[in-house]
């Protein structure tokens, strides 16, 4: 039996354009049961997510938990001096599950007193 299931359906209406997508039933095997949880306040300088106590990363969900749409949050891989944007969900938006690539991750905000919630799964 899968470790992870989920479900989900969307749905974009726009003046006469008009779309539905839907994942019903996917899964995802972990390796490992292990989790990394924070929930940072942010300012506008990247803030890194220490991943060390995981053997490796898996499934990542995040929210952004702003109000204020304009309030966004930029999450992606770190190298020490570079913060490259993998998702970047504005005020009130979840992002995930995604599976991360090995490597360092950071996330920050445009504004800065935003809080998100990262959660980062091992395996």
């Amino acid at each position: 039996m899968p470790d992870v299931n989920w479900s989900y359906n969307l749905t974009v209406s726009r003046g006469s354009f008009y779309s539905v997508a839907a994942v019903a039933g996917a899964t995802a095997d972990m390796s490992e049961s292990g989790r990394v949880a924070v929930t940072p306040t942010l300012t506008t300088s990247p803030t890194t997510i220490s991943t060390t106590s995981l053997s490796s990363v898996g499934l990542c969900v995040i929210r952004n938990l702003a109000t204020v749409s304009s309030h966004t949050i930029t999450f992606g891989r770190w190298d020490g001096a570079t913060l490259t944007p993998v998702v970047e969900p504005r005020g009130s938006e979840p992002a995930g599950p995604f599976r991360l690539a090995a490597g360092s991750y950071a996330v920050k905000a445009a504004v800065a007193g935003t809080r998100a919630v990262v959660e980062i799964y091992e395996g």
